[in-house]
């Protein structure tokens, strides 16, 4: 329908101009937004399908690097990461007796951060040991203001 209008409107004499009504059927701010909310969720699904991939990708760099990363499963019985029973995820790299834990995600926003914080001390709660660094990789940055997110990251250091 819009290409249509446009074209409609282009064939016109150039004395006839788009009446109020006319305008009102273009898009408005809100289908704007409302469209860029649809694109930024195909985007996240997306990425959710591909997350494994790109999270491979990376695990291969740093296998070129001569670390290696292990993949360790936790139980969370009572929820202390995500609020309810579940499997909790690590990734670790042990290099000269330091720990560092690794989250590869294909998106992150400011409410995913907390989140890696549980992750971090529930293993270090478990495992009895200290993760003396937390790395975040990921290609997008899902906030209106990324370089807030990450200052917010930094601190939770």
């Amino acid at each position: 329908m819009f290409k249509y209008r446009i074209k409609a409107l282009w064939l016109g004499s150039l004395k006839s101009f788009a009446t109020k009504e006319d305008a009102k059927s273009f898009a408005t701010k809100d289908d704007i937004k409302r469209l860029e909310t649809i694109i930024t969720a195909l985007g996240a699904r997306w990425g959710l399908l591909n997350e494994e991939a790109f999270r491979q990708g990376v695990y291969e760099i740093i296998k070129s690097e001569g670390m290696v990363v292990s993949k360790e499963l936790l139980y969370d019985k009572n929820g202390e990461v995500y609020g309810e029973p579940s499997d909790v995820e690590y990734y670790l790299i042990v290099k000269d007796g330091n720990i560092i834990m690794i989250e590869i995600t294909s998106a992150i926003k400011r409410g995913d951060l907390p989140v890696i914080k549980k992750k971090k001390e529930f293993y270090e709660k478990n495992r009895n040991v200290k993760i003396s660094r937390v790395i975040v990789i990921t290609p997008f940055i899902h906030d209106k203001y990324p370089d807030k997110l990450k200052a917010m990251g930094k601190d939770m250091e």
